[in-house]
């Protein structure tokens, strides 16, 4: 009944969103208008996102490719493609993006990867992602300059929690990666105070699960002792992962034919955008998304291809994608279905025949 409830207004936040977001855009511009701007956009440009957004889902599909490698249960690169479009699709659909990594988990286990390897695997890709935002978040800064400047009141507002939460969460997980110890008695101290303040609260049962996601840092730990490269390549793969996301707004400015910002400028304002409203517990940041994008890159687009730039944007990077990965879930159902059913028959026990009764010679 609960989880009814969260989805409700969920989904309703994200109506609401969309149709301020659809409002404010048919206040500036009729949708024949609309509609011109965006057929003038060079649609050979807007190709080069398809590539893009695939790159996307392989950075990831190896990142899990070379974990799962390290963990002795290594799965083919096309298996580990399959389970980056599960995660995208279901992260795409559900709120913070909470329905993902438990997919992706699941289909592991169907291809025989142990449950406990599939969620170090989601855990270690988290660190890899969660790094290379900060660490494109802390470029951007540098790089944006004066656009900083022209976000806006909420905007920036938005930002600055997004740079904390971001923070705060990688300095959580190293700390649970690298100092157990520590990480332990902080989150008993955080427990025992809620219980406090509310005395109805399941500690026992809360310092139980501490506890269990404390062991699965630490076996996270002794994977990088042993391969200390690992990280490494997976931050680069994640940072990798988040270019090509972040690019895709330079390709829709390059299709209209704009000039006078460079790569490295709307990347930048992408990045930002993106850890404004990537804590958000909406799905794929709808609706939010659509609002930053249209405070954020007026000053780039101008009034009259803001828009326009924002459809296309969102579409390429995010809806598109959303799409081809739904297809890609679809069809692996199907190709799975048979192969488990034959395996299942394959496993099935036989039935023991008796052997026909000798005739006896008379």
């Amino acid at each position: 009944m609960k989880g009814r409830i969260k989805n409700i207004l969920c989904g309703g936040a994200v109506l609401a969103l969309l149709g301020w977001t659809v409002h404010t855009i048919l206040q500036e511009q009729t949708p024949g208008q609309l509609a011109a701007a965006l057929l003038g956009a060079d649609w050979r440009i807007l190709l080069l996102g398809v590539p893009l957004m695939a790159l996307f889902i392989c950075c990831e599909a190896k990142a899990t490719h070379s974990i799962l490698r390290s963990l002795g249960c290594g799965q083919p690169f096309r298996r580990c493609a399959y389970y980056s479009s599960v995660g995208f699709f279901f992260s795409t659909i559900t709120p913070s993006a909470t329905g993902g990594q438990p997919a992706q988990v699941l289909s592991m286990s169907k291809n025989g990867t142990p449950a406990a390897s599939g969620a170090l695997d989601m855990l270690l890709v988290t660190i890899g992602y969660n790094t290379a935002a900060m660490i494109w978040g802390v470029f951007a800064l540098f790089t944006a300059g004066g656009l900083t400047e022209r976000l806006g009141g909420q905007v920036g507002l938005l930002l600055g929690l997004g740079l904390a939460v971001f923070g705060l969460l990688d300095v959580a997980m190293f700390l649970f990666l690298f100092l157990p110890g520590p990480a332990k008695r902080l989150l008993h101290g955080c427990i025992a105070l809620a219980a406090r303040i509310y005395p109805p609260l399941d500690r026992a049962g809360l310092e139980e699960k501490a506890d269990e996601h404390l062991r699965e840092y630490r076996r996270g730990a002794d994977l990088l002792r042993r391969t200390p490269a690992l990280l490494v390549q997976v931050v680069g793969l994640s940072m990798l992962q988040l270019a090509c996301s972040y690019a895709m707004p330079y390709v829709v400015y390059r299709a209209f034919g704009l000039t006078g910002f460079g790569l490295g400028e709307v990347m930048a304002l992408q990045a930002l955008c993106s850890i404004a409203v990537g804590y958000l517990p909406l799905p794929g940041s709808a609706g939010a998304a659509e609002s930053v994008f249209l405070r954020s890159f007026l000053l780039i687009y101008g009034e009259a291809l803001v828009a326009p730039a924002m459809i296309l944007s969102r579409t390429l990077s995010c809806y598109l994608v959303l799409a081809a990965t739904g297809v890609i879930l679809a069809v692996g159902r199907v190709v799975r279905r048979p192969a488990a059913a034959q395996a299942k028959v394959e496993g099935a026990p036989q039935k023991k025949v008796k052997p026909a009764p000798m005739e006896r010679a008379g």
